[in-house]
């Protein structure tokens, strides 16, 4: 498997620059690079700034509810990965901006730093939001099947230790990056300088390492999660117009005295169709938001591997950029479907502010 084939990262550095320091290929031209990459990098770095805070608010709240039910337990997890790929976001695209990469008398090389420190990591936080969310349709599907089991099936123990299972996956691999290139200090001879960036290792194990992370993270668990994902979607969405259409039926049928209409909704229903569409809203923007990098992944691996090189480098770096960028969307604005679906996310959020409850 070539190098092209093994960008997965969706991210500014990922070939031509890290090829430059990494693989011995010819480094981009940045004056050229600039003028392209500044479309996606402005929405970019406004995203994973906004998906900062946005999942700090998100952790905060999960914490203070208590993580006493699965589905807390899962969403938490998944507002600390979106937290990471928001922060390594940031720090990329922020090293990779002209106006920081160029800055006099730095002490190291932003771009090179940037690839080690964030490039690399970001996909496999990037694999794990994407298997938390799968494991998170995943329960409410079942909870739709077997109601009455599920709370013997998934058990709050069950889902930390999944949880655990989930990041141990995806980021054990990266111990395979550092033993390829690693940060270290080298001497600049055209600033007469020594600076910190990558310094290449290149263990022979490495390299194998290297192709393994890419296809279990280009492609096991983005194909394994995007499949759960979608099929939990649709059933869960067959669930509620079932549901809304038995309601409508029954409330047509059934009339309390003086024409008024009986509650058929007990708590726990009302919430459990609460918790379901916010899943399924989860859910879409994740398949949004993902389906165009999906596509690009499965597809055309081979022509992105051809133009990556060719005569068509430019537009590639530039249709990575967008797809990064739709990808760092999805990491930041889960709060807004919390927030607008979830009472109880909204009230502890509010108390959180200090501002009085309002009644929904």
């Amino acid at each position: 498997m070539s190098q092209g084939s093994t960008n997965y990262t969706n991210s500014p550095g990922s070939n031509a620059d890290q090829a430059e320091i990494t693989y011995g290929f010819v480094a981009p031209d940045w004056k050229d690079l600039d003028e392209i990459l500044i479309y996606p990098t402005v929405p970019i770095l406004f995203f994973s700034l906004l998906g900062i805070i946005t999942n700090m608010i998100n952790i905060l709240v999960f914490v203070k509810m208590g993580i006493r039910d699965t589905t807390t337990v899962s969403m938490l997890a998944l507002a600390v990965s979106d937290f990471l790929c928001c922060s390594l976001s940031l720090w990329t695209y922020l090293c990779f901006t002209p106006a920081f990469r160029d800055l006099p008398n730095l002490s190291f090389r932003p771009t090179e730093v940037a690839i080690e420190t964030g490039t690399n990591f970001r996909p496999y936080m990037t694999r794990t939001g994407a298997l938390i969310t799968a494991f998170i349709t995943l329960e409410r599907c079942l909870c739709v099947v077997r109601p009455m089991k599920v709370r013997n099936i998934i058990t709050l123990k069950m889902t930390r230790i999944t949880i655990v299972v989930v990041y141990a996956v995806t980021i054990l691999p990266f111990v395979a990056h550092p033993l390829h290139t690693t940060l270290g200090w080298k001497f600049d001879p055209d600033l007469n300088k020594t600076l910190l960036g990558a310094v290449r290792i290149n263990l022979p194990i490495s390299a194998i390492l290297i192709q393994i992370n890419a296809i279990l993270c280009g492609f096991i668990y983005l194909l394994l999660a995007s499949i759960i994902i979608v099929v939990c979607t649709l059933f869960l969405v067959i669930s509620l117009v079932r549901s809304s259409r038995w309601r409508d039926a029954v409330r047509n049928q059934t009339q309390a005295p003086h024409g008024k209409t009986l509650d058929l909704n007990s708590n726990r229903p009302s919430k459990e169709i609460r918790l379901i569409k916010i899943v399924v809203a989860i859910a879409l923007l994740f398949i949004i938001c993902h389906l165009p990098g999906t596509i690009v992944i499965f597809i055309f691996p081979v022509t992105l591997n051809y133009i990556e090189q060719g005569r068509f480098y430019q537009s590639s770096i530039l249709l990575q950029g967008f797809l990064f960028a739709f990808e760092v969307v999805n990491n930041s604005v889960n709060f807004f479907i919390y927030y607008s679906m979830g009472t109880k996310f909204r009230v502890v959020f509010r108390q959180l502010l200090g501002l009085k409850e309002t009644k929904t």
